[in-house]
């Protein structure tokens, strides 16, 4: 079963995507425009970057909890929040692959993105890029602050 904490993760971020995917459908009403190539180019470009982003925080992680007497994942448990921490970050990570791969299919024009299932193909691309910049977000700034919550020890006074 899902825990409120995942389903509040995947659900808010999805509803918010849903709605700029459904603003999208009603208003701009256009799966080709000028410059959709390079809006592919950077969306590629933005999720690779974030996938290494990710994998170098997890070395960030490790380095804390090889250094800290009671390291981060100590203190998340005391909260609860390990597996939140967990489950955020693979799904973010899952988020960040699927708007890369539905990139790069769109990118190399091998679907009509005129026809039904170009514009299918489309308004998931749509969303999970929506999607990879909501969660993304989300992520970031979570990871962020888990690395400046370490416990500040107080500064010494100097003598003069």
């Amino acid at each position: 079963m899902i825990s409120n904490s995942r389903f509040r993760n995947i659900l808010f971020p999805s509803l918010f995507a849903i709605t700029l995917v459904i603003f999208w459908f009603y208003f701009v009403k256009k799966t080709t425009f000028g410059g959709l190539s390079n809006v592919l180019e950077s969306i590629i470009t933005f999720s690779s970057i974030i996938i290494g982003f990710y994998t170098a925080m997890y070395g960030v992680i490790i380095t804390f909890i090889q250094s800290d007497k009671k390291n981060v994942f100590d203190r998340m448990s005391d909260y609860q929040l390990e597996d939140t921490f967990k489950f955020q970050l693979y799904f973010s990570l899952l988020t960040s692959f699927i708007a890369l791969i539905l990139s790069i299919i769109m990118q190399s024009e091998l679907i009509n993105l005129n026809s039904a299932a170009g514009t299918l193909l489309f308004y998931l691309w749509l969303f999970s890029t929506f999607m990879l910049f909501i969660v993304s977000g989300i992520t970031m700034s979570f990871l962020i602050r888990l690395i400046f919550a370490k416990q500040a020890k107080p500064r010494e006074r100097t003598k003069i």
